[in-house]
C-alpha cells in the first residue's frame, strides 16, 4: 500500500513537470540575452516608435531579456528587412521593425528584394499610421476642393520616388485633379519642411503622426488623408473617395495598405514556433503597458494592437494585384527612399 502510494506521488510530481515544461524553457532561454530590433531608418516616428516599444518589451517575456534597437539604415530599409529575412540566426533574438513599404519594392520587383513578406514570422503590429497631405498655414485654401480649384500650379517638394512625400500627392495629381508640379530631391522629410516654412514649397505630404506635429505647432494645414485616420484628421477628405476612375481608386488602395498594417515586427524565417509564441504575447501585452502609453503620449505616437494574422492577409492581399492594375500601378508608384 505504501509503494502504491509512493508510485503515484512520483507520478503524479513528473506530470507536473512536464505541464509546467514550456514555461520554464523559456526563461533560461532568454534570460541573460539580449533581443536586437533592427529597423531600416535613423529617424522619424517609425524607429522611435520601435524604440518605445524597447523600452518595455523585455518585461513581458520569461527571462526578462534586454531589448535594444539598431538602426540599419540603406536602400529605403531593403538593407535591413534582407538581413532579417536571410542573415540574422532564426533564434528569436533578432526582431525587424518593419518599414511596410517595403512590400511594394516585392511587389514591383525590386532587383535588392531578396525576401517575401508573406514567409517572414509576423508578431503583430504596434499599431498604424496614415498620410496626410498639409500646405503652408498662410496660403488661402482652407479645403480640398478650394485646393483643386486654384489658379496657379502649388510646388510638393518630395524626397523622391517610392516615398509618402512623394507618391501620395503623385496620385492625387493624377486621379484626383489637383494642380501640383512635384519637385523631389530633398533628403528628409524634415528638410522639406524647413523648405516649406522658408516658402521655397507650398505642398508636403508625410506619415499622418508627422503632419500632425507641424500642424500643432501652426505650420501646416492638413486638406487630405489616407484610408487611415489618427485623431484629429477624421474629417479630412479620404484621397481613394476623391480618385475619379477605379484603377486610380485601386492605385490608391494598394499604396494605402502598406499604413494599414503600419509598425509591425517580424522574426527570421523558420524561428522555433515556441519563441514566436512568447514574443507574440509579449507584443500584445506590451502595447496595453501604462508605461509604453504615457510615453507614446509624450511623443505624440498611437499604439493600437494589430494582430500577426491581420498583418499577414494585409501583406497578402497587397501582393496580389490583377494584371491590368499592376500594368498601370507601376507608372506611378515606385519603390525608392
Amino acid at each position: 500500500m505504501k509503494r502504491a502510494w509512493i508510485f503515484t506521488l512520483v507520478a503524479a510530481l513528473a506530470l507536473m513537470s512536464l505541464v509546467a515544461l514550456p514555461v520554464w524553457a523559456q526563461a533560461p532561454f532568454y534570460e541573460g540575452k539580449t533581443i536586437t530590433i533592427v529597423i531600416g531608418g535613423t529617424g522619424g516616428s517609425l524607429i522611435v516608435a520601435a524604440q518605445i516599444v524597447g523600452h518595455h518589451l523585455g518585461k513581458y517575456i520569461p527571462g526578462k531579456p534586454a531589448v535594444i534597437v539598431q538602426p540599419m539604415p540603406g536602400a529605403a530599409h531593403l538593407v535591413a528587412t534582407n538581413h532579417a529575412y536571410n542573415v540574422a540566426k532564426p533564434d528569436g533574438l533578432t526582431l525587424l521593425a518593419t518599414n511596410p513599404n517595403v512590400a511594394i519594392a516585392q511587389l514591383t520587383k525590386v532587383d535588392a528584394v531578396r525576401f517575401d513578406m508573406r514567409k517572414f514570422e509576423w508578431l503583430g503590429s504596434s499599431g498604424s499610421d496614415g498620410v496626410a497631405l498639409a500646405i503652408r498655414a498662410d496660403l488661402p485654401y482652407k479645403t480640398w476642393d478650394e485646393l483643386k480649384k486654384a489658379d496657379k500650379e502649388l510646388v510638393v517638394g518630395t524626397t523622391g520616388p517610392g516615398s509618402n512625400a512623394h507618391d501620395f500627392p503623385l496620385l492625387l495629381k493624377e486621379f484626383a485633379g489637383a494642380k501640383f508640379k512635384l519637385v523631389s530631391g530633398y533628403p528628409t522629410n524634415a528638410e522639406v519642411l524647413l523648405a516649406l516654412e522658408r516658402k521655397e514649397v507650398d505642398v508636403w505630404a508625410a506619415l499622418a503622426t508627422t503632419i500632425k506635429l507641424a500642424a500643432d505647432r501652426g505650420a501646416v494645414r492638413p486638406l487630405v488623408r489616407g484610408r487611415v485616420a489618427i485623431p484629429g484628421f477624421e474629417q479630412l477628405p479620404v484621397d481613394e473617395e476623391l480618385a475619379t476612375n477605379p484603377i486610380g481608386k485601386a492605385i490608391m488602395g494598394i499604396r494605402a495598405a502598406p499604413q494599414a498594417i503600419g509598425r509591425a515586427f517580424a522574426v527570421t524565417p523558420g524561428t522555433p514556433a515556441d519563441r514566436v509564441k512568447v514574443l507574440r504575447e509579449a507584443l500584445a501585452k506590451v502595447v496595453k503597458d501604462k508605461e509604453l502609453l504615457d510615453e507614446a503620449k509624450k511623443a505624440k505616437i498611437g499604439f493600437g494592437y494589430i494582430s500577426p494574422d491581420e498583418v499577414l492577409k494585409t501583406f497578402s492581399n497587397l501582393l496580389e494585384q490583377p494584371p491590368d492594375v499592376q500594368r498601370e500601378m507601376v507608372k506611378y508608384i515606385k519603390f525608392g527612399s
